[in-house]
């Protein structure tokens, strides 16, 4: 309730009071609710979300992609400065044009997805593993499991998917929100579907350190691609691992904090609770 508040007024550092009452709290328990969860207080964590401040991480990310680890081919390993993923990819067919997202299916059968909601400090997440490999990170708002479990079935057809009853993803599901500071004990693997143009520009996302912001222009100049912002918008957006591949940290060039797949609130708490940390 609060984050939906703060969509409306993120840009006003005055709107702290208004917020509180608007959820029915005094200003001070809220900020002692931010300050548990994101380390700062809501007046604080507003302003890292100001227009001013937005434009000043993307033109600050703009200066540092020079010295930051290219993306390689499909299929390496990426450490994003904060968490380490280790990336395996199902083989898929060819694009038919680059960043059409067109590819043939894999085939999936005899695979087994288990799948489970845990809480995160997003609101709750679906997760899904093949054995010990994450292959789906979605955000999940009441009443819609059935609508991401269908998102599941969809992108991998011919698998067997079941319910994770020992509940073994909350464990890596507290790995996966590792506070600032702490690092994993061993690194987090992703099992990736799509396009090798897709797989590229996800794996560019993994290079972004936590606290950053990158435009869509200037991630497409980062994988060698300056005049293809739609396609990279469309990978971004394709994204089937929330989080641990980055897309929330992709604005538009203005600063402005805009759409997002799983609600431009969340996208505004994930970044506010990046940047209050950094």
């Amino acid at each position: 309730m609060v984050i939906h508040a703060l969509d409306e007024r993120v840009w006003e550092y005055s709107g702290a009071e208004e917020i509180a009452a608007r959820v029915g709290l005094s200003k001070d328990c809220l900020d002692t609710v931010f300050a548990r969860w994101a380390g700062v207080g809501l007046t604080r964590f507003m302003q890292s979300l100001t227009l001013s401040q937005t434009r000043k991480r993307l033109l600050e990310t703009r200066g540092q992609l020079a010295g930051w680890p290219q993306p390689g081919p499909a299929g390496t390993g990426h450490h994003d400065f904060w968490i380490c993923c280790q990336v395996r990819l199902l083989p898929s067919g060819q694009e038919k044009g680059q960043g059409t997202g067109k590819r043939s299916e894999v085939k999936t059968s005899g695979l087994t997805i288990t799948y489970g909601l845990y809480p995160s400090p997003f609101g709750d997440c679906l997760l899904a593993m093949i054995g010990r490999e994450i292959c789906h990170l979605s955000f999940v708002d009441e009443g819609k499991l059935q609508v991401h479990l269908e998102e599941l079935r969809h992108n991998w057809p011919q698998a067997t998917i079941i319910a994770d009853e020992g509940q073994s993803g909350r464990q890596v599901v507290a790995r996966i929100f590792t506070p600032a500071g702490v690092e994993p004990i061993d690194p987090i693997s992703l099992l990736l579907k799509g396009t090798p143009f897709q797989i590229r520009v996800w794996q560019a996302l993994l290079t972004l350190p936590r606290g950053t912001m990158i435009s869509y222009q200037d991630l497409a100049a980062y994988i060698g691609h300056p005049t293809a912002c739609r396609a990279v918008a469309s990978a971004v957006a394709a994204n089937p691992v929330g989080y641990l591949i980055p897309c929330h940290r992709v604005i538009r060039k203005s600063g402005e904090i805009h759409h997002y797949r799983w609600g431009s609130s969340r996208k505004k708490a994930m970044l506010g609770w990046e940047v209050c940390a950094s």
